[in-house]
């Protein structure tokens, strides 16, 4: 693993690829989920639905699993209820991901197992939409788990990094944290799930306002 790569991650959403981390090359898993796809939406004309953010043991969808499940269930654009857990993702978490998202073995080691409460999470989720800081990473987490344990999932997507670029092209990034920053966005606990699912819910709004021209 190249060291300078590694110490220039700052969150997945500043990659463009999902298949980085393969902790044990020989266990990687070759299938046809690898292109996911899912409804699109691009303009944020909605004030009901679930923030989500999830952290994991690596960037692929197929090779790497949940280690937390953040989400927000959102009503007229205000916080109304929320879902929070660690995962135990039933194997070691790689060093450098652990070192970077602060979860730890020790962490997850008494959580649930992702078959155990996905039931739950998607009845949380119901059918409304999805706010996500790079969503095409996360729902394909969503959709790849929800397929293996028999569950559908039909909601559709945002994605605010690129809402974000459409009506603020002249960023020099749109990783949460430089978005944060820009907007004066308070993050607790960067790359924790809950807490950059509050960071999103907040960004969120503000794209929201400019979008139909709502003085904040």
């Amino acid at each position: 693993m190249n060291k300078e790569f590694l110490n220039h991650l700052i969150k997945k959403s500043d990659l463009t690829k999902t298949d980085y981390f393969v902790y044990n090359q020989s266990k990687v898993k070759k299938s046809n989920e690898d292109n996911i796809v899912f409804n699109s939406l691009t303009t944020p004309n909605f004030k009901d639905y679930i923030v989500l953010d999830f952290e994991t043991t690596g960037l692929s969808h197929i090779n790497n699993n949940i280690l937390e499940i953040g989400a927000i269930k959102v009503e007229n654009n205000e916080i109304k209820e929320t879902f929070d857990t660690l995962v135990n993702p039933k194997i070691n978490i790689p060093p450098f991901i652990s070192n970077k998202i602060n979860i730890t073995d020790e962490m997850v080691k008494d959580s649930p197992f992702i078959e155990d409460i996905f039931k739950g999470f998607i009845n949380f989720l119901d059918n409304l939409p999805l706010v996500i800081h790079n969503a095409n990473f996360d729902m394909k987490f969503l959709i790849y788990n929800a397929k293996n344990l028999n569950f559908n999932v039909n909601n559709s997507g945002l994605d605010t990094i690129q809402l974000t670029k459409e009506l603020f092209p002249n960023l020099k990034r749109y990783n949460l944290a430089f978005l944060c920053k820009h907007f004066n966005i308070e993050n607790k606990n960067p790359h924790r799930a809950i807490s950059d699912a509050l960071a999103t819910y907040e960004l969120y709004k503000i794209l929201y306002n400019t979008y139909h021209n709502i003085e904040i």
